[in-house]
Formats: structure tokens, C-alpha cells, sequence
């Protein structure tokens, strides 16, 4: 698909004394960069080489840098490419680009670039969208999976399902078109498995969303005790700044307080609840419930008890909303004298790890508990699908083709078997983007940056 505008848009700025990149694409951006950029050779001259010179905005040099120019289609976008890297200053950069909507650019939208690499075929939509994903990776296993899609892994995945329906397909539609070449029985049972495959494997890779998602948004671990047993402060410990606050006085913390960081490459986000203990106080009360819920929604509970101190009712209150399967026991406080009767809690959780938020004492011991604790990936071959639109499209595949193998089981005309499959077919394309509404795109690409 051809453009006829040229788009600008700064593309990595970095702020006051760093480096900062124009953009520009399309069929004027060599003209309309030339007039901006003064350099010996002409930039233009020598493709995909970078050139020195003068940054001109409003009739005089603003700056010096380089720029490079790339010849469609053997761009980023498919199209004819200028970048003009200059120094970091937002005055400078909005001058270069002020210039270049004065000679006839267009000022980019969000993922414009992004979008036109997929609309000129430079890339599908399944790697345009982990663009985004790359740029919005906050661990090490998500930098991973987008790097994974955006390289081309997932689509690959996504055609080869694609070559296997379609040889189902054309197996069948030849029966109907010749029926001199009819399937014998072992041409069909060969057909079902085939499609028995595809069936296994999409529902597998479908159902990696889920575990996907989760580790995008990190790891959710709630802090659930009762009053003053240490909450808060090992809070502000794990995240290494004060993020909640931390007195002697019972109740201080009443509502959710958030905090996010990195163990082991995998973001987590660790939540401060409220202390579980018998009170009037409606405020209370509230954050309690609160407390209860995200216990239940969390990946891990830490489950805190105070060791320096004897056990209590408000103790077997927290252990009545603690969902045992997923909950670590700490036992805080191990730097002052031990009161604490641990027997209430034998046999309730397989880990325990004894910690003082205090003095930092088994902090790292519990980072490396919590790390085995996390929910196992269900990554197909190293690659989860992150969108809701992914996993939609794969439900729908499994569906048809589900259905295609009832109907050849059940011996139903094969023209019903072929309109399954066509649904299946269509599915897949949907998915690596053959044939996209425009309200689709617009959805995906608003989620860009200007400049990417």
C-alpha cells in the first residue's frame, strides 16, 4: 500500500544533553531532509551510509549531527527513510520538526511508522504488535517473548498451522471438484490427525495467554497479617525505598499500597494490605475485606506472623482467609526473642522462611523461596501469545477445526468438513493480519508512541 504523505516524528528522545532522533518517511522525506540537513556528500548520495553536517531549521543551523537515508522498500517502514540524529534538547528537536512540517511533512500518529511497516508488508500483524511489547517489557522473560514475536517465531508458528489446514483442505475440495479422486478411508484418517494436531497445538498456545499476561503486568504477591507485625516495613525492605508508612500505632495501613520490582528477571508487584484484627472502625473493616481479596487473586500471600510476640485471635484470623496452597509463612521479628507458638501452624504451608525486615536478616532467603514459588510458564516452545486478540482467533480455530473432525467422523457431506475449515483457515489469517478491519488497527497501533 502506498503512501502519499511524508510523516515526522522525533522517534527517541532522550531528554536535556542526550541524543535524540527525527524520523521522517515517505515519499518526500530525502527532499524535504535535504533542505534540513547540509552535509558533504549531499545526504542521499550514498545510501545507508552516515553523513556529518549542519541541522538547519528557520533559516539558520540549530545544531550538527549525522543522518543516514534508507531507499524503500528496504526500510523499517517499506518506504523511503530519513533519520537525523541531533543532540538531545526538546527545543532542538521540535525546530528540526517544525521545519519539516514547513516543507510539507505531516506530523506521524501514534505507531504510524510501526503501521506502515505492516501495511506495506515489511512486517505481519503479529510482529508489528510485539513492537509494542518489546517497548513496554518491564522483566527479562517478557523482553524475551516479545523479542520472540517480533523476530518472527510466533508467526511462523501461526503458518505452519496454516499449511497444515490447507493441505486438509485441498485434499478435500479435490474429492468434491474430481469425484474419481475420491479419499479412501486412510486418506481421511490421516486427514483427522492431521487436524488432531492442529486442534492440540492451538489449544495449547491459547492457552498460554493467561501465564503471558500475568508475567507482562508481574507477578502479583499480597502481604497479608494481622497489626504490627511487620507489613509495611518488609514492604519498604523488598522495594528498597519507603513506600508505606511505618508507625507503632495498629491500623496504619487501611488500603492498598503498591509497590513493583524485578527478582530473577520477573517483575512483581508487591501489595501492602490491611492488618487483620477485631475492630469497629468502618474504615477498617474495609480494608480488611480488601485484604481478603487480593489474597485470593494474588500469585503468592507472604502470610506474616510476628515471631517476638505470642500467638493470638487476630493470628488465626489471618490464617482463616489465607488460600494455603499459595502462601509462604513468614515469621518476622527473628532479631528480638522468640514467643511465638508455631505449632498452630504445622502442616498449613510447605514454606516457611524466618526473616527480620528490621535488620534485612533472610531477606534473600525469601527472594529465592519466592522465586520457586512463581506460577510456571506454559509456553509452547518458548513463545506465550500476549493479546486477548491472539487467544480469540486460536478459540475460534480450535472450534471449526473441532467441528471439521466431528463432521468427517460422523461421515457428514465433505462440504460441510471444507466450510469448517475455510472458517478455521480465516481465523489464522485474522491472526497474523492477511485481512484486518481498520477500527482493528486503530485499536492496536493507538497503543504506540509517536515516533514508533
Amino acid at each position: 500500500m502506498i503512501q502519499t504523505d511524508t510523516i515526522v516524528a522525533i522517534s527517541t528522545p532522550k531528554g536535556e544533553g542526550g541524543i535524540g532522533i527525527v524520523r521522517l518517511s515517505g515519499p518526500k522525506a530525502l527532499p524535504i531532509s535535504q533542505q534540513m540537513f547540509r552535509s558533504q556528500p549531499p545526504l542521499g548520495q550514498r545510501v545507508r551510509y552516515v553523513e556529518y553536517g549542519q541541522i538547519w531549521a528557520g533559516g539558520q543551523s540549530v545544531d550538527t549531527g549525522v543522518a543516514w537515508f534508507f531507499v524503500g522498500p528496504h526500510s523499517y517502514t517499506g518506504e523511503d527513510t530519513v533519520e537525523i540524529s541531533c543532540h538531545g534538547s526538546m527545543l532542538i528537536l521540535e525546530s528540526v520538526v517544525g521545519e519539516a512540517l514547513r516543507l510539507g511533512a505531516t506530523s506521524a500518529e501514534p505507531g504510524e511508522f510501526t503501521r506502515r511497516a505492516y501495511l506495506n508488508g515489511r512486517l505481519d500483524l503479529i510482529e508489528a504488535e510485539a513492537v509494542i511489547d518489546l517497548i513496554q517489557a518491564s522483566s527479562k522473560a517478557s523482553l524475551e517473548n516479545a523479542y520472540g514475536q517480533a523476530g518472527g517465531r510466533l508467526s511462523g508458528m501461526v503458518r505452519a498451522l496454516k499449511k497444515q489446514v490447507v493441505r486438509a483442505l485441498s485434499l478435500l475440495e479435490i474429492g468434491l471438484d474430481f469425484s474419481e479422486e475420491d479419499i479412501d478411508d486412510f486418506g481421511r484418517q490421516a486427514i483427522q490427525d492431521s487436524l488432531r494436531e492442529v486442534v492440540d497445538f492451538s489449544s495449547r498456545l491459547a492457552d498460554t495467554f493467561e501465564g503471558t499476561k500475568r508475567r507482562q503486568e508481574g507477578y502479583l504477591i499480597a502481604l497479608v497479617g494481622r497489626s504490627n507485625v511487620g507489613k509495611s516495613t518488609l514492604l519498604n525492605t523488598l522495594l528498597g525505598e519507603d513506600r508505606a508508612i511505618v508507625t507503632p500505632i495498629p491500623g496504619t495501613t487501611r488500603d492498598l499500597v503498591e509497590g513493583r520490582t524485578i527478582w530473577s528477571g520477573d517483575t512483581v508487584r508487591l501489595v501492602d494490605t490491611a492488618g487483620v484484627r477485631q475492630t469497629d472502625d468502618p474504615i477498617e473493616i474495609e480494608g480488611i475485606k480488601r485484604a481478603a481479596k487480593i489474597a485470593q487473586e494474588a500469585d503468592i500471600v507472604f502470610a506474616i506472623f510476628d515471631s517476638s510476640t505470642p500467638w493470638c485471635d487476630d493470628d488465626q484470623a489471618v490464617l482463616d482467609l489465607l488460600p494455603f496452597e499459595k502462601s509462604i509463612f513468614i515469621f518476622n521479628k527473628i532479631d528480638l526473642a522468640s514467643l511465638f507458638d508455631r505449632t498452630k501452624l504445622e502442616n498449613r504451608s510447605s514454606s516457611v522462611v524466618e526473616i527480620s525486615a528490621l535488620t534485612e536478616q533472610g531477606i534473600d532467603d525469601l527472594k529465592r523461596e519466592t522465586s520457586h514459588r512463581m506460577p510456571l510458564s506454559k509456553d509452547v516452545d518458548g513463545i506465550g501469545i500476549s493479546r486477548q486478540r491472539h487467544q480469540d482467533c486460536l478459540f475460534r480455530v480450535v472450534k471449526s477445526t473441532t467441528a471439521a473432525i466431528e463432521l468427517l467422523v460422523s461421515g457428514q457431506p465433505d462440504e460441510c468438513v471444507v466450510f469448517e475449515l475455510r472458517e478455521a483457515l480465516s481465523s489464522l489469517g485474522e491472526m497474523i493480519g492477511e485481512k484486518t478491519d481498520e477500527d482493528v488497527l486503530d485499536s492496536i497501533f493507538s497503543e504506540f508512541c509517536i515516533g514508533k
